[in-house]
């Protein structure tokens, strides 16, 4: 069975370091819990599901008293997780998305070449959309994390863990920088900072444990009218309202993007956009309300015969004992003594990249030299000559990252002079990005130096867009790991999966990413974005962009360019 993204205790995707008959104890212990939950929640849950598949849903009523305060702009975001933008680019020229379309393919702006953040997995992602910071910077590297420094240990992938997250965000995010704005969220599991959260947890919990998935993200409208409840007890409506939909990345992994269920999954994402807008309207606030559309990563589809089992690759090629749980214990020396047995902790992120940390010579206590790590990535067979590897990557100081692919080998370096941050790559020998075409991008990486949104506007048609400046702030983390791996075009480092996500490759990287409101040119479109962009571009829709200059973000707000867009009309 695939892995599901966020799953009941003790049904993880990891190599359990336990005797047979344990594994076997555990199974019978989960089977057990589950079996109880299913008696528990079954009636209820058959029987919502079977009033929700009874014909197209109403609309939904906002009521709002007299004396609740109208803001004189506010934003609503739609955050499918895993929306695959070429899919999504098919449904709309399909006809299939109405109300997608009217919102925002006709009514709003589009960020042509929009980019997520590396690795491109979900809680990097959803931490850097409410931060506007890269995975390296805001401290969530991924869904599975170590901590060099702490010897600490982090999954979010289990329904008891997944809003851990909230805790180790420590940066500012969207909300805590809005602080005295009325800030909602629906359901989305990052939103440290927010003044109201609805997650529904006991709902959602029900429905993904069942299987349930498409009622999660059906759900997300009505809770309008919970909104509108909060908001006459606050007697003011919110500045800001997340929405998140999870069922489009669980369907994609276990059918693919190019499946029927996947389909189903967008149009779900379409009913609830045109249920929510509509109401915003009929409630007279939508002359005042912006709307974005934006997701975490792409989804990319594997091939059957193209799963790489890397923690057994590693076992067998590199006689690794790997641990891919996270530890137990508290403090440095116990989670030292936990993993005195282990060669390497291996955490796969969401099946397209690996992230290795390995045992440093003396032990856990110190790292492996940069020379080390090469020469663990040069043995033979290389890592980059795998059929499943795009690229290898590993720091080599502070502000430098070695690149190796099966197409060559190059460096990526960062210089901080004056100030101002400007990035290049060297080639030592190859064309490992595939930047050697078109002449004009061959021409801009042979000129050296750039900042960081040059590299993007340069590369983000590319078939690894972003990748320069991204690759050196991914290793700023402790947690980033010392080996990083990216699979293939078809490829993961899974068993079952029929898409996956966390390479560099343009179906990870590239997003949908549209923008609709006053003042916005219907039709219109941007050349290039990021989903760091969106953190400061809501600030600046709101009208708060002098707040932007009291912090350091890697994104950068995009209001001025959105509304000096021109109309495709």
């Amino acid at each position: 069975m695939p892995q599901s993204k966020l799953l009941p205790l003790g049904h993880r995707r990891v190599k359990h370091a336990t005797s047979c008959c344990a594994s076997i104890v555990q199974d019978v212990y989960n089977a057990g819990v589950n079996a109880f939950r299913l008696l528990t929640w079954t009636v209820p849950a058959a029987l919502a599901a079977a009033f929700a598949g009874c014909g197209e849903p109403g609309p939904v009523r906002i009521r709002l008293n007299d004396d609740v305060v109208r803001p004189p702009r506010s934003v609503l975001v739609f955050f499918p997780d895993g929306l695959h933008r070429a899919r999504f680019d098919e449904l709309v020229a399909a006809g299939q998305l109405p109300h997608i379309t009217r919102r925002f393919v006709q009514g709003g702006i589009r960020v042509d070449r929009a980019v997520d953040s590396l690795p491109t997995v979900t809680y990097a992602n959803c931490s850097s959309l409410v931060t506007g910071l890269f995975p390296g910077h805001h401290g969530i590297p991924g869904n599975v994390w170590l901590d060099r420094q702490s010897l600490e240990s982090c999954s979010y992938m289990t329904l008891d863990t997944y809003r851990v997250v909230n805790e180790h965000l420590t940066v500012p995010t969207l909300y805590s920088i809005l602080g005295d704005h009325f800030t909602l969220n629906i359901q989305l599991h990052t939103y440290r900072g927010v003044t109201r959260s609805i997650d529904g947890y006991h709902t959602f919990r029900r429905n993904w444990i069942l299987g349930f998935h498409g009622a999660v993200d059906r759900s997300v409208p009505d809770r309008l009218p919970a909104v509108a409840a909060l908001a006459n007890r606050e007697k003011r409506w919110p500045s800001v309202i997340m929405t998140y939909f999870p069922a489009v990345d669980e369907v994609g992994h276990r059918f693919g993007p190019n499946s029927p269920q996947y389909d189903q999954a967008v149009r779900d994402l379409d009913t609830a956009v045109g249920r929510m807008t509509d109401a915003i309207d009929r409630a007279g606030l939508g002359d005042r309300t912006y709307y974005v559309l934006v997701s975490d990563h792409g989804m990319p589809a594997v091939e059957p015969d193209r799963h790489l089992d890397l923690s057994k690759w590693l076992e067998v090629r590199r006689a690794l004992n790997c641990r891919e749980t996270p530890l137990q214990g508290h403090g440095r020396a116990a989670f030292r003594a936990a993993l005195e047995r282990y060669d390497a902790f291996l955490v796969i992120g969401a099946d397209r990249m690996a992230a290795i940390h390995l045992r440093g010579r003396q032990g856990w206590d110190t790292t492996p030299t940069c020379a080390e790590v090469a020469s663990f990535i040069e043995s033979e067979p290389h890592l980059a000559e795998l059929p499943a590897v795009d690229c290898v990557l590993a720091r080599d100081g502070t502000d430098r990252v070695r690149l190796w692919s099966s197409r060559g080998a190059a460096a990526v370096e960062r210089s901080r002079d004056g100030g101002q941050v400007r990035y290049r790559l060297l080639v030592d020998r190859g064309d490992p990005l595939g930047y050697a075409q078109p002449a004009e991008l061959a021409a801009f990486v042979q000129a050296g130096w750039h900042t960081s949104r040059d590299w993007l506007r340069a590369t983000s048609g590319s078939t690894h867009p972003d990748f320069v400046p991204q690759t050196v702030e991914m290793f700023d983390s402790p947690r980033a790991g010392d080996v990083i791996l990216f699979a293939a075009q078809g490829w993961d480092f899974s068993l079952s999966q029929k898409a996956g996500h966390g390479s560099c490759l343009a179906g990870d990287m590239l997003i949908p990413l549209h923008f609709a409101g006053p003042g916005l040119a219907p039709g219109g479109t941007i050349p290039c974005g990021r989903l760091v962009d969106v953190a400061p571009t809501l600030i600046g829709l709101l009208g708060d962009g002098e707040r932007l200059r009291q912090y350091t973000l890697d994104g950068v707000d995009l209001s001025g360019e959105l509304r000096a867009a021109t109309s495709a009309r």
